[in-house]
């Protein structure tokens, strides 16, 4: 069922697992929302004049601005009735899908970005594809022309050298075995019999390590280097990464966003 909320605007950098996380629960609450997706860096130049902070997600809302993506989880879980809810009401089952949350966010959003980026930077082309697949026409144009430098700025803000990707990668590994242990009972999800906040985090953060076919901004095909593609390939065969995509499979609803750049004419 669709729920009108004209004013919803949802600032992201389209391909951002964590900006996924929240497009996700946007779109299953079935909430109305404009998406206006940026190149890296680029970003900021709508984040801080909306009164967020440097990062995405950034939720504009009457309320005022949500600027994590736990906070915009909560705020269209506000929207859906119990038996839905992502964040369960029954105190035991919300305190453990909080847990898993909080470490999620902490722990795998972080490895995911900074491996994924040390395997996709490999290829300065495929990094200008990369990093302007997202944003309007002006900025992918800029992008493609500071591609080189923007880089550079990312490789030492996010830190993509060979320990702290190893450690990355450790930590990774970590949290997938965690998973799978949790899931060798044969449940179904991580957290009681239904889909919760701890499922779609974990799905959202891991979804572009998996390539996950329904994740909500897809890395084109064009950007993905054989390290990705082969990185992707060994996740995809755990039983954590199958875990995630089946829970893409068979619980992403379709991206409700308007005004997109991958769907709005003039960009490239």
């Amino acid at each position: 069922m669709s729920r009108s909320h004209p004013t919803l605007r949802l600032i992201t950098i389209g391909f951002s697992h964590y900006c996924e996380k929240a497009r996700w629960a946007l779109d299953r609450a079935g909430l109305e929302y404009v998406e206006a997706d940026h190149v890296p860096l680029f970003h900021f130049a709508a984040t801080l004049p909306a009164g967020a902070k440097r990062t995405v997600p950034a939720l504009a809302t009457p309320r005022g601005v949500l600027c994590e993506s736990t906070d915009i989880v909560r705020f269209a879980d506000e929207t859906l009735p119990a038996a839905r809810k992502l964040f369960p009401e029954e105190p035991p089952l919300r305190a453990e899908v909080e847990r898993l949350v909080a470490r999620f966010d902490a722990l795998l959003g972080p490895a995911v970005r900074r491996v994924a980026y040390w395997h996709m930077f490999t290829d300065r082309g495929k990094t200008r594809e990369l990093l302007t697949s997202t944003g309007p026409a002006w900025e992918r144009r800029l992008g493609r022309l500071l591609a080189v430098p923007m880089q550079a700025m990312m490789i030492r803000g996010l830190k993509l050298y060979p320990e702290p990707t190893a450690r990355a990668q450790a930590r990774l590994d970590e949290i997938f075995d965690e998973v799978a242990q949790t899931l060798a009972d044969g449940r179904r999800y991580l957290v009681g019999d239904r889909f919760t906040a701890a499922d779609l985090t974990f799905a959202a953060l891991c979804g572009p390590a998996l390539i996950a076919p329904q994740y909500g901004f897809p890395v084109p095909p064009q950007a993905l280097t054989p390290a990705t593609v082969n990185w992707a390939s060994r996740l995809r065969s755990s039983p954590a990464g199958a875990f995630a995509l089946r829970l893409f499979a068979e619980e992403r609803p379709p991206v409700r966003a308007q005004g997109r750049s991958d769907v709005s004419p003039g960009t490239g």
